[in-house]
């Protein structure tokens, strides 16, 4: 018997204007009142009422979640995060100002934000970032950074992958001491601590809850998503996941944007 459900954002929650549809919301609710617990599994920040503009009404469907792909976990509302060792931090940042216009994003405890160059005014709210929240990257000694970002422009408007060459050389710098991916199609690098990411977190969640591994299932569409899809057995992937993610998951679902969670729960997972 499924009694939780853990969901990637961008790409699997949500569809391409960055909303949970009203189908898929009504079949969330429907698991909610069948005492389903609903988590989120993201590489946001918990930061969710500002980035996406969720009321209160859809923030509380969910339970807690797997933030900053593991980084940070929420349960039963208190946070713990894993900080990723300064050294990594800093070799990050000497790497990235070598070029020009590649930003590069610390995404901080508290959920405060440094960034090498500012972003345009529009792109804040997609950060879910703030004045007070926004910091220089001198001015990070003493906080611990959570996750990395590396990006052109704003992130939400770039379409320019990083240089292959560029992709190796922060790989090879994160090879046994953080965890590295690259997503979103090759446009952004995302590294964590070594061993955090969406499945080390939602392991901690489910052993924190009590359950076995076959009474919790997780749907997502990217690399990061790998770990978790190929950790349970209940895992699906979107229509729209890259092909190497689909082969990690038991289950392939209908697109982002044709409701595969509402397809997935219903008719795949059996869920009434």
């Amino acid at each position: 018997m499924t009694k939780a459900l853990f969901f990637d954002l961008d790409g699997t929650l949500l569809n391409s204007k960055k909303e949970i549809s009203y189908q898929t919301k009504e079949t969330l609710k429907k698991c909610k009142s069948n005492n389903i617990k609903l988590f989120i599994a993201t590489a946001r920040p918990p930061l969710l009422d500002k980035m996406l503009s969720w009321d209160n009404d859809t923030l509380s469907l969910f339970d807690g979640g797997a933030y900053y792909n593991g980084g940070c976990l929420v349960i039963n509302g208190n946070k713990t995060y894993t900080p990723i060792d300064d050294d990594i931090v800093k070799k990050s940042i000497q790497h990235v100002i070598e070029y020009d216009n590649l930003n590069i994003a610390l995404q901080l405890e508290h959920e405060k934000h440094a960034f090498r160059y500012p972003l345009s005014k529009m792109a804040y709210k997609a950060w879910g970032v703030s004045g007070e929240s926004m910091l220089n990257l001198s001015e990070v000694a003493g906080i611990r950074t959570v996750k990395i970002a590396i990006f052109f422009a704003n992130l939400i408007d770039s379409a320019t992958p990083i240089n292959p060459e560029r992709v190796n050389a922060l790989e090879s710098l994160c090879r046994d001491t953080a965890q590295f991916y690259l997503t979103d199609k090759g446009i952004l690098v995302q590294i964590m601590a070594r061993g955090v990411n969406k499945a080390s977190g939602i392991e901690k969640i489910r052993q924190h809850m009590g359950l076995e591994k076959n009474e919790i299932a997780v749907f997502g569409d990217d690399v990061n998503d790998i770990e978790m899809l190929s950790e349970y057995e209940n895992s699906v992937a979107m229509g729209n996941a890259d092909e190497i993610v689909k082969q990690k998951a038991t289950h392939i679902t209908l697109t982002n944007d044709n409701d595969g969670i509402h397809h997935a729960i219903t008719n795949i997972l059996k869920i009434s």
